[in-house]
């Protein structure tokens, strides 16, 4: 992703943030533990996507349809780790806000700027990525059976449920990412001046 395609981003995560909310890490802390509480939903979703009735498969308009749907909520299971690496940029915020480890500042600067899991640069490729996946399933699922009114309450029993709660998650995970990168910019700031003072 270009810079130019980096900083537009940031920007549209500075709108997501909540006009005059006061963005702290305490705060930003309890809304990463709420994301830990609710991902059983990436669980779930894959475990519900293994279950295939014999009716479904008898009506499916296209078997491969299942299959895509099944792969997919493999791939969006691992998009749990988003909040794994959440966890590890609150670390590093903390380490950029209070440490005195001038080696232990760069490498936590490091986790925003250059680690492969954490950079910002990946993170949104990784938010991007499970949003697209959700789209797709939401596709699929729309387009598996025969149009009927029947035929989408089975569907939505099935899948919209699933698909409704880890779109509430994607969304928390993005508000609780706009807001490290908003810490961020703010405690590296700081840094950055108070270590030019000492020049």
């Amino acid at each position: 992703m270009a810079r130019t395609d980096i900083e537009r981003y940031i920007g549209e995560l500075k709108g997501s943030v909540e006009s005059g909310k006061s963005q702290d890490l305490y705060s930003l802390k309890k809304e990463l533990m709420k994301l830990n509480e609710a991902s059983a939903a990436f669980e779930n979703f894959e475990r519900e996507s293994t279950i295939i009735g014999k009716e479904l498969v008898r009506d499916a308009q296209d078997l491969s349809l299942l299959v895509k749907i099944r792969n997919l909520a493999l791939q969006i299971k691992n998009k749990k780790r988003i909040n794994d690496n959440l966890h590890s940029l609150h670390f590093n915020l903390n380490i950029i806000k209070n440490s005195g480890d001038e080696r232990a500042i760069k490498s936590a600067l490091g986790a925003f700027l250059n680690n492969n899991d954490t950079c910002v640069n990946s993170m949104i490729y990784e938010l991007n990525d499970f949003k697209a996946k959700l789209e797709d399933v939401q596709n699929y699922h729309s387009i598996l059976l025969p149009q009927s009114l029947d035929n989408r309450l089975r569907t939505d029993e099935k899948y919209k449920r699933h698909i409704e709660r880890l779109n509430a998650i994607h969304k928390k995970q993005k508000d609780a990412f706009a807001s490290t990168v908003m810490l961020f910019l703010k405690f590296a700031r700081k840094r950055m001046k108070s270590l030019q003072k000492f020049k």
